[in-house]
């Protein structure tokens, strides 16, 4: 067996930790780049169904390529770092043993923070909750490959790579559908600011009631309707007096940006 000639040596954490990365990365950013297409470039929206979509179609991807890697004893991302999956006597682990890693890695493993990942720190063996579940092992196959400090730092610098992406794409770069948001917010305000002053003309004083300015928008049921279709219901804040007045509210775009408008 060609795994004789070296001896079987516990992988390091921080060689399976970038390993790990490797193999994930990609489809991380490719369930990013899915969504971001869909949503924005074709402005489907980003619902609840099309995310749970694409997530299970990344994450169903992700595990046949663990599954498949793991039988023939080493994913990409592992063999590139020159680790090898086993079991004790360092043989391949076999369909039944890669099913049963895989599911546990899927299940037991990812939740709850990738709690079973991190297992493998206090471990002595390197092994994760997914290896003990399995009965296999990591292990370094040849010769070493690379310095368990380089290595930690690549593993550090991509997992704050990809959590800066993840964060950058779905919370601060603003799509389409946010920019149309915030534009019909805009738009409202200024329909607001319409109607303050035919109020004004009328009756010597702005006024800070949505009664008031429904009845003077003269379709009442109309304005409130418009009013919940363009503005988040909090917060929602009108002052006005003689001298003028001001109105701040929130679009209805991710992050419910605050519009305000002030007359005359």
């Amino acid at each position: 067996m060609e795994t004789a000639a070296y001896e079987l040596r516990p992988a390091g954490f921080s060689e399976r930790l970038i390993a790990y990365l490797i193999d994930t990365l990609p489809f991380s950013v490719a369930a990013a780049v899915t969504m971001w297409v869909w949503s924005g470039v074709l402005g489907r929206g980003a619902s609840l169904a099309a995310m749970e979509a694409d997530a299970a179609l990344w994450i169903g991807l992700m595990s046949a390529w663990q599954f498949f890697g793991t039988i023939g004893g080493a994913t990409p991302g592992k063999a590139l770092m020159g680790l090898r999956v086993v079991r004790a006597d360092g043989s391949p682990p076999g369909a039944a043993r890669a099913l049963a890693r895989t599911a546990a890695w899927l299940f037991l493993s990812t939740p709850l923070a990738n709690f079973g990942f991190w297992m493998a720190l206090f471990n002595s063996r390197t092994r994760t909750l997914h290896d003990i579940v399995a009965g296999t092992y990591v292990v370094e196959y040849g010769p070493r490959r690379s310095n368990g400090a380089l290595a930690f730092l690549l593993a550090a610098g991509s997992a704050i790579g990809l959590w800066v992406l993840q964060y950058w794409v779905n919370l601060v770069r603003p799509r389409p559908n946010d920019v149309y948001a915030v534009l019909k917010a805009d738009n409202g305000l200024w329909v607001i600011a319409e109607i303050e002053e035919a109020y004004k003309s009328r009756h010597g004083t702005y006024t800070d009631s949505l009664d008031d300015l429904a009845q003077a928008s003269g379709d009442p049921a109309l304005f409130r309707s418009a009013l919940l279709d363009v503005f988040r219901p909090a917060p929602f804040r009108i002052q006005a007096g003689s001298a003028g007045w001001r109105v701040t509210a929130a679009a209805k775009d991710r992050r419910g940006t605050i519009v305000t408008r002030r007359g005359p």
